[in-house]
């Protein structure tokens, strides 16, 4: 099994949540960066001695991370980053496309002056943060927590390259109108453009998936769900 990142992984006693709520916050950072890849074996044993704890407070955080996905939980074998496959990661895509109409159909509905300060100055090529100020606006929390565990799931097991020229541009480009489409309290046309977004996107990791692989990617990965390609 892979070792945490030393460089990264925060000491356990500097944290005063409980442990096995610190545990399962560590491992899930190591597996949302990129640290602990798909496919990477999860032994309890392991992660308890690199951390400094008991079994006990890995297994809960194991339950707890299979619970929403990011890892699979194999009798005998212990957890496994989970891994999708090309077919899984476009069906995540198509329920990205149908939360994110909703999120921008309801934050279009509810635009007034305090809703409007919430996205002004709200940076397109960051698209974490626009997401965020949406479904801040949008005020529906339901939708904001199902979007983020299917955000943290693409991010977890669907990593591209940034080998698609121009795309970067290109989703800011499409940034720009879905944002400027909610200011303007125009669901239907903030909905299309969405939907235009997320299917340009699924074209471009398709593509991206089909091209042979690159000796040379190494740790520059990208995240899908940090938008480099998406």
């Amino acid at each position: 099994m892979r070792r945490l990142a030393e460089a990264e992984r925060p000491s356990v006693s500097e944290d005063f949540r409980p442990i096995e709520v610190r545990v399962y916050h560590i491992i899930r950072e190591q597996i949302l960066s990129g640290d602990l890849r798909a496919g990477t074996r999860l032994i309890e044993r392991e992660l308890a001695e690199q951390l400094c704890v008991s079994r006990t407070p890995v297994r809960e955080a194991l339950r707890k991370l299979d619970s929403e996905g990011l890892i699979r939980i194999i009798p005998r074998r212990g957890g496994v980053v989970s891994e999708l496959s090309a077919h899984e990661v476009l069906d995540m895509f198509r329920i990205l496309e149908a939360l994110e109409v909703l999120a921008v159909e309801q934050a279009a509905e509810r635009m007034d002056d305090a809703a409007l300060s919430v996205l002004d100055g709200v940076d397109e090529t960051d698209a974490a943060a626009m997401l965020q100020a949406v479904l801040v606006v949008a005020n529906n929390r339901r939708l904001e927590e199902m979007l983020h565990g299917l955000l943290d799931l693409i991010r977890a097991t669907a990593r591209i390259g940034r080998g698609q020229p121009g795309r970067f541009q290109e989703a800011v480009e499409e940034h720009r109108r879905i944002l400027a489409a909610v200011k303007a309290g125009d669901a239907d046309t903030a909905a299309r453009a969405v939907r235009q977004h997320v299917q340009r996107s699924m074209r471009a990791y398709e593509s991206e998936r089909k091209r042979p692989p690159r000796s040379d990617l190494g740790s520059a990965f990208d995240h899908l769900a940090e938008e480099d390609g998406r």
